[in-house]
């Protein structure tokens, strides 16, 4: 990346992908992540956000589109766009509260 200090979006951005491809070269394929690795990730990364989804399992099977049994980045993106949306959702929430 470049030599200036990354803005805080940016950096947000760079996490993103950084976390996904440290799990996903943990086993298999290396540009995706099975369940085990999806599993691991999502509950070290993602603890707070994904506690009521229910089952890690039938949370990835809705976000595998090509029904491999592994998370490509684009399938994972997904994840990140869903959990994108219910926190602007709360966030509008708190602000109709006020």
């Amino acid at each position: 990346m470049a030599a200036e200090p990354l803005t805080e979006l940016e950096a947000a951005i760079e996490t993103v992908v950084i976390t996904f491809f440290t799990f996903a070269r943990q086993e298999g394929r290396k540009g995706s992540l099975s369940i085990d690795e999806f599993r691991e990730l999502a509950t070290q990364q993602l603890p707070h956000l994904l506690k009521d989804v229910g089952s890690l399992d039938e949370k990835m099977k809705s976000l595998d589109v090509n029904q491999d049994s592994e998370l490509k980045f684009h399938e994972y993106w997904r994840l990140i766009g869903e959990l994108a949306k219910e926190i602007r959702r709360e966030r509008a929430l708190e602000t109709h509260k006020k």
